[in-house]
């Protein structure tokens, strides 16, 4: 899971959602699974590391806590949690956003799943895109799949809208339970872009199948499952 230098992104800041029960991979802590030494949150991290912060929502979520595979990896990242724990990714997004504050100089917040296999890779061909003529006047940069199917935890999002689309879903039906795509519903409509990528870059980590294919393994130090 190598990966080059990190996009400088210092306009930008990083939520990275890590906080779900993986009930399709035997509820084990999926983002402690590794190739080649690097599990997927620290590479979810590494790929943010051109950020100017980054908050990491779910860690606490763990029985134990961070896990020794990663605790390191998370570097200077801010760990935090959604309320209430495996609220949903809506609800998790929330918390981040939240966490970060309101920074004038922060122009857009990059959302990312952390059990993306090809984080880094996904993450450099989607930052420089917020520079495009092709952006402008839009609320969100989204990542899409070859058929067509919107990556909304692979995206950027202006931090003003994304965080009235969350307000208005809060508001409407709660962030507990929620979908992103429903905090994408809540956008202007017509204001969100959308950024066509490779299969492999928006591949995710659902099933034991997926890990077998790109090669993962949990460490041997001590993974726990998910659960308090």
């Amino acid at each position: 899971m190598s990966a080059g230098p990190a996009v400088d992104a210092r306009d930008a800041a990083a939520v990275i959602l890590a906080g779900g029960r993986a009930t399709r991979l035997c509820r084990i802590d999926k983002t402690a699974l590794a190739r080649d030494g690097v599990t997927l949150l620290a590479g979810a991290v590494r790929a943010a590391a051109g950020c100017a912060r980054t908050v990491v929502v779910g860690a606490g979520n763990r029985a134990g806590g961070v896990p020794r595979a990663h605790q390191e990896a998370t570097g200077s990242a801010l760990l935090v949690d959604e309320d209430p724990p495996y609220g949903g990714p809506a609800a998790a997004l929330g918390a981040g956003v939240a966490a970060l504050g309101d920074d004038p100089a922060c122009a857009w917040i990059l959302v990312l799943a952390a059990d993306l296999p090809h984080a880094a890779a996904a993450v450099a061909a989607l930052l420089p895109l917020r520079r495009g003529s092709g952006v402008d006047g839009h609320d969100a940069l989204v990542a899409r799949d070859p058929d067509g199917r919107a990556q909304p935890l692979l995206a950027l999002y202006r931090p003003d809208p994304l965080r009235a689309a969350l307000d208005a879903v809060d508001r409407a039906d709660g962030l507990a339970g929620a979908s992103l795509r429903a905090v994408l519903a809540a956008l202007r409509p017509g204001a969100v872009a959308h950024a066509d990528l490779d299969a492999r870059l928006c591949a995710d980590v659902d099933l034991p199948a997926d890990a077998d294919v790109h090669g993962l393994r949990l460490l041997d130090d001590g993974i726990p499952a998910h659960g308090r």
